[in-house]
C-alpha cells in the first residue's frame, strides 16, 4: 500500500479487430456498494486486447470519464464513492490496471508505465472511446502521464489526484524494499512479501493513506480480499519496483504535455509529496491548475469524491453539478 505512490507501438488494425468484449453481470460486492447502487447504465465486462484480458465497469452517460487507480488497488477504488458522484453527468469508464483486480498481466514489459499506457489506449481504441477525460490516482496518475505524452492527440485533458510524477530519491522506509530487487520479484518474494504485507500491515499502511481521515470498515475488508492474491501482489511489487525508472525519463519530458491538467492533492499527504511531486509538476505543464485539498491525505478518491467533480467543472467551465446518484 505504501506503494501507493507509485507506449510503445502502435497496435495493427487487424490485431484490434481481433479482440473481443465479454460483458458480466455485475459481482454482489459492486451491486452492493454505494458508489454504484444508484447508477444508471452500469455494465462491467471482459474485454480482450492484444491478447489480454482488461476488466472494466462502465456507468452512466455523457462526456467520458476515464478513471484508473494506483497501486496497490483496483478500480473498486472509484467504485467505492467517485462512481457514484460523477455517473449522473459523465459516462464513467474505470480500467483494472493489469494484474490488478480482474484484468491479467501483460506478457513483457508489465511493469513499465509505458507498456501499460500503450495497453490502455488500444483498450480505448477498441472501445470507441475518443479523446476522453483521463482521470489518475497516485500509480494511475504516472500513467495518465504516460498516455499523454505518446498519445497527446486522444486525450481531451486529465485530471492528476496525488500524483507520483517523479522518482523518488529513496524508498527508505518502505517494507518492501527489501524485495524489489531485479530482475524478476520471485516465489520467495512473494511469500514473504505476502507474510509482511499481511492484514495487520496492510492495515497500517492503508491509515498512513488515509490519514488525517479514518479507514473505512467496509474498505479495509474489500481490500483486504482483493489485494493479497498471488497475481494481484507481484503485480504490485512489480509496479512499485519500476516505477522510479520510467519516472526519470518520461519527467524530463512533461514540459511537452499542452493538455489542459487539473492537479489535485492533499496538504496532508504521507505517501506522496505534494511538494516533490504535484507543485514541480504544476510548474512544468503549462496548462496545468493546482487545487490543494485542506486536511485531506493520499486517498482522494475514497475520501474527497467530489473533488473530482470540482476538477472536471474547472476543465469544462461547466456548471454541472455531481451528486450521488
Amino acid at each position: 500500500m505504501s506503494g501507493m505512490i507509485r507506449i510503445c507501438a502502435v497496435i495493427c488494425f487487424l490485431a484490434i479487430r481481433s479482440a473481443f468484449a465479454l460483458g458480466l453481470p455485475l459481482t454482489d460486492g459492486m451491486n452492493k456498494r454505494g458508489g454504484l447502487s444508484g447508477c444508471q447504465n452500469t455494465q462491467e465486462h471482459l474485454v480482450t486486447v492484444n491478447g489480454v484480458r482488461v476488466h472494466y465497469v462502465e456507468a452512466g452517460s455523457g462526456q467520458t470519464v476515464v478513471l484508473i487507480h494506483g497501486n496497490a488497488g483496483s478500480l473498486d477504488d472509484f467504485a467505492y464513492r467517485a462512481i457514484g458522484f460523477l455517473c449522473g453527468e459523465y459516462k464513467v469508464v474505470a480500467i483494472d490496471r493489469p494484474g490488478h483486480g480482474k484484468s491479467d498481466r501483460l506478457a513483457k514489459g508489465s511493469s513499465r508505465l509505458e507498456s501499460q499506457a500503450a495497453l490502455l489506449h488500444d483498450t480505448l481504441r477498441l472501445l470507441g472511446i475518443n479523446r476522453p477525460i483521463l482521470v489518475g490516482h497516485s500509480w494511475g496518475a504516472s500513467l495518465a502521464l504516460a498516455c499523454a505524452l505518446r498519445y497527446q492527440d486522444d486525450i481531451s485533458s486529465m485530471i492528476l489526484l496525488a500524483p507520483a510524477a517523479y522518482a523518488e530519491k529513496a524508498q527508505t522506509g518502505s517494507w518492501m524494499t527489501a524485495f524489489l530487487k531485479p530482475p524478476l520479484v520471485g516465489d520467495l518474494s512473494l511469500a514473504v512479501g505476502k507474510l509482511v504485507f499481511g492484514k495487520h500491515m496492510l492495515k497500517k499502511e492503508l491509515e498512513r493513506a488515509f490519514y488525517p481521515q479514518t479507514v473505512p470498515d467496509d474498505y479495509l475488508r474489500s481490500v483486504k480480499a482483493l489485494w493479497l492474491g498471488r497475481k494481484q501482489l507481484r503485480s504490485y511489487l512489480e509496479d512499485e519496483s519500476r516505477l522510479n525508472a520510467s519516472l526519470e525519463l518520461l519527467s524530463k519530458r512533461y514540459s511537452e504535455i499542452h493538455l489542459p491538467v487539473i492537479i489535485v492533492t492533499g496538504d496532508s499527504d504521507k505517501i506522496v509529496s505534494p511538494q516533490e511531486n504535484a507543485y514541480r509538476l504544476k510548474a512544468t505543464i503549462s496548462r496545468s491548475q493546482l487545487v490543494e485539498l485542506k486536511h485531506t491525505g493520499h486517498e482522494i478518491p475514497q475520501t474527497d469524491p467530489q473533488s473530482i467533480c470540482d476538477a472536471l467543472a474547472l476543465i469544462s467551465s461547466s456548471t454541472a453539478h455531481c451528486s450521488v446518484q
